[in-house]
């Protein structure tokens, strides 16, 4: 077990929290037809032999080959920190997806986390958005990790609609019971987030958190706490660790606030702006693909208006 000491992978994970911006851009015209895109199934990887496999998903299928080469990029060096099955991913006629795999190199110098910057180079056969990337951290062994936490998951304004917004899932809609914070840790060790505390903007002025989190909270690699902000929880929630707030809400104002996050020694660990997704939604923002993925309104593509503690299609983490 080894408790949180900084968080220099928050830096560079602009695609993962990054002020959650939403610019949409258009994606290159470079043919008619569907489109690829990029994911991964984690996003990270130990130097002691870890691996990430990068698929590249296409929109709908295509009757001949879709040929993708992917540029590398970031302070970890190819063949030097890790190495790559193949450069050019091919999806092939009739098909959905096509993979990559990257594997890390280990060595015995002590070092900080490196990140490696997988874009776009090319794509004949389908449409690409060349400012599309992924960000993989390789996590050094031979030093102290530093950890991987994010918010994959907010509500602070549950709808009011009879029980729409009743996302604690006791049966009864109280709006500040019902607002919850999905983290998830996308580390390859357990995070021990005892002493972790949380604040809005006037609780963080007050210097008085909105939760505390108990003692020997320890969240597994790639697994889900959620807090609410009070109530009965009431259900499975994809048997993630379930907490509600020590002082009986999480008080985020939907006309904007700004989410603190602290570890034991009073160290920021991350923070979330809600004024760029103040529109009063009903629903939660949830990350679209879960982990990777940028914000959105949790109805956009789904039947439903949350999932605390499950991906966005309801399956565990």
């Amino acid at each position: 077990m080894i408790r949180l000491k900084n968080f220099m992978w928050l830096a560079v994970v602009g695609v993962l929290i990054g002020g959650c911006e939403t610019n949409d851009v258009e994606p290159d015209p470079t043919t008619t037809g569907p489109s690829v895109s990029l994911s991964a199934n984690t996003t990270n990887m130990s130097e002691d032999n870890g691996s990430i496999d990068l698929t590249v998903s296409l929109s709908e299928p295509l009757t001949s080959d879709v040929i993708v080469d992917l540029a590398f990029g970031g302070d970890a060096t190819e063949g030097v920190d890790y190495n790559v099955s193949s450069a050019t991913v091919t999806i092939g006629a009739g098909a959905l997806t096509g993979t990559t795999t990257f594997s890390a190199i280990q060595d015995t110098a002590e070092e900080a986390n490196e990140v490696i910057r997988v874009q776009f180079a090319s794509v004949m056969g389908a449409n690409f958005n060349s400012n599309e990337e992924l960000l993989l951290l390789i996590e050094d062994d031979d030093a102290p990790l530093s950890f991987n936490l994010i918010i994959n998951e907010i509500c602070y304004d549950p709808s009011n609609n009879a029980l729409d917004g009743d996302a604690n899932g006791d049966g009864v809609y109280v709006q500040d019971e019902d607002e919850f914070i999905e983290f998830v840790n996308l580390s390859s060790q357990t995070i021990d987030m005892g002493g972790y505390k949380i604040y809005d903007t006037e609780a963080l002025t007050a210097g008085t958190p909105r939760h505390e989190i108990p003692a020997n909270t320890l969240v597994p690699p790639g697994k889900a706490l959620v807090v609410f902000g009070g109530g009965t929880p009431t259900g499975t929630f994809g048997n993630a660790i379930v907490q509600t707030a020590s002082d009986g809400r999480i008080n985020m104002n939907n006309s904007g606030d700004l989410v603190t996050l602290t570890d034991a020694a009073g160290n920021v660990i991350l923070t979330f702006d809600i004024e760029p997704l103040s529109n009063n939604p009903n629903e939660s923002y949830t990350r679209n693909p879960d982990l990777t993925g940028q914000f959105e309104q949790h109805g956009t593509n789904t039947g439903v208006l949350f999932s605390p503690g499950t991906k966005i299609d309801g399956s565990p983490f």
